[in-house]
């Protein structure tokens, strides 16, 4: 309850009075009344789901928009036994829910919260593969979603929310506990109802988390996909402004110093979340055995051999299907050129700052080399 009512104070504040967090609340109650119940049925009917191992997880990581989305939904494809989860189920994460609801919920996407996203930017829908991050909002109405959406018009980043929301103040080892049991029992609950052997998820809140994740799963295998920051600020940007201009009305409603205030905020997020990564690897925290860093621009220019090393990396076998699937994106790749090429003047925001701002970064990751831009992979 409190974190709704913080939600709501800062929308009311941003976007003026408005009915429609009151019924996303109300509706998001009783999913946590179904999910509640049905969670604990499991253990009555699915009991199975608690031994289910977590082997050799496989977790795409980078700062959204830089092609996560593109790989995540690719790659799932790649080899049976791989599972991930569609924005429905992580509404009601549960086996039993699953098998009462499975006809019903992926029904109403008139009703999700996907039907603001323009399609022809991120399509997703409530069948569609998304983001792991998700969970986590639905489940606490907590976490960077929350805070990039709504909370950031009037916090500040390197807050003690923002960091909270991040998972970067590590002082509460019960919040770090609570954080990762609720996701190994979501994980474990979808290989047992898929029947799978292998998670892929997709997270960008896990880069903060890295340490953690690394000494709970010393086997997981991070793909960390890193793109021109140039590029993919404004483009994240973009997105959730379209979202909350299809939803709130946001521009329309906000004044100029919320909106820079919202802008610097999801910029200097950006900046930490690439920093953070590189800050992890260069100080030996990620073991190199444990990770694959892609270039954005590989997965645009160079995708069949792109997509072979990750194959190797992650141990995947990979199906005759899957290579002619690869083999056909990227000759589609070849004669494409996107519509959306979203400039950091959009949002008052200089190219040259940026690169001065993130010069470790292009230098690290070798991003200096121009590319033809030719596809908006999510």
């Amino acid at each position: 309850m409190s974190h709704y009512l913080r939600l709501y104070r800062v929308i009311s504040t941003t976007f003026g009075y408005r009915l429609r967090p009151l019924g996303a609340f109300l509706l998001l109650q009783l999913r946590q009344a179904i999910s509640a119940t049905t969670l604990g049925l499991d253990h009555v009917f699915y009991p199975q789901h608690r031994t289910q191992p977590i082997d050799r997880p496989i977790f795409i990581i980078g700062n959204p928009r830089s092609g996560t989305t593109f790989l995540h939904r690719l790659l799932l494809g790649a080899a049976p036994g791989i599972t991930a989860f569609e924005l429905w189920e992580m509404l009601f994460p549960a086996i039993t829910a699953r098998k009462l609801l499975g006809r019903i919920v992926p029904r109403l996407d008139r009703i999700s919260p996907a039907r603001y996203h323009p399609s022809d930017v991120h399509d997703t829908s409530l069948r569609g593969i998304e983001t792991d991050d998700v969970a986590w909002f639905f489940r606490t109405l907590d976490g960077p979603f929350a805070w990039a959406y709504f909370l950031a018009w009037q916090d500040v980043w390197g807050s003690a929310l923002s960091r909270s929301s991040f998972g970067i103040n590590r002082s509460s080892d019960h919040e770090r506990q609570r954080f990762f049991r609720y996701y190994e029992a979501c994980w474990r609950r979808n290989l047992t109802y898929k029947r799978g052997n292998r998670i892929l998820a997709k997270t960008s809140m896990l880069t903060f988390r890295l340490e953690e994740l690394l000494a709970r799963y010393p086997d997981c295998k991070l793909v960390y996909i890193i793109r021109d920051p140039v590029e993919v600020i404004p483009s994240g940007l973009s997105l959730i402004a379209s979202v909350l201009e299809n939803g709130y009305d946001a521009w329309n409603r906000t004044d100029e110093p919320d909106q820079q205030r919202w802008i610097s905020n999801l910029y200097d997020a950006s900046c930490a979340m690439l920093g953070s990564f590189h800050e992890a690897q260069i100080s030996g925290l990620i073991p190199e055995d444990n990770l694959c860093v892609v270039r954005y621009s590989d997965l645009l220019d160079d995708l069949e051999p792109t997509i072979e090393r990750i194959l190797d990396f992650t141990g995947i076998e990979p199906t005759a299907q899957f290579r002619a699937e690869v083999r056909a994106q990227a000759q589609r790749q070849r004669g494409y050129t996107s519509r959306h090429h979203h400039s950091p003047d959009q949002f008052g925001l200089d190219p040259d700052r940026i690169r001065a701002d993130l010069a470790y970064i292009y230098d690290a990751y070798d991003l200096t080399k121009p590319h033809q831009l030719r596809g908006e992979q999510r």
